[in-house]
């Protein structure tokens, strides 16, 4: 009887399991069929590195700007960058990349424009603290 309830529930749970993975699948960047774009924060010692990275299923460009405040105890800074770039698959993300020092407060605010008429791809990003 064991034997029956265990192969009745894995033959019930496999399909839930296969449509959970699909589902967590189409989260990942591009997934959608779009274009699209985020924000990675990484820590390296007493510095943290924001880059900047477009996604996309099909060769794409476009023009990027990328925002950054930061607050701390030497004072306050802004930095922007942007320019031209493509993205596609096996083309690397990276847009480009800044480094902050750890002990201050940042809000980096990313926006992506697509040349093909996709919607623009927006994301901000902060240290969680106030500027």
């Amino acid at each position: 009887m064991s034997r029956f309830i265990v192969k009745f529930l894995a033959g019930s749970l496999l399909p839930v399991g296969l449509a959970f993975g699909a589902a967590a699948g189409a989260l990942e960047p591009g997934a959608t069929g779009l274009p699209s774009c985020d924000i990675q924060v990484s820590r390296h010692g007493g510095m943290v590195e924001l880059e900047a990275l477009a996604f996309a299923p099909a060769p794409a460009t476009g023009i990027y700007e990328m925002q950054i405040s930061q607050g701390g105890p030497a004072g306050r800074s802004n930095i922007s960058q942007g320019g031209a770039f493509e993205a596609g698959p096996g083309v690397d993300g990276s847009l480009g990349a800044v480094s902050l020092s750890v002990s201050g407060n940042y809000r980096a605010t990313l926006k992506v424009h697509w040349n093909d008429g996709t919607p623009d791809c927006v994301r901000q990003v902060d240290s969680g603290r106030v500027l």
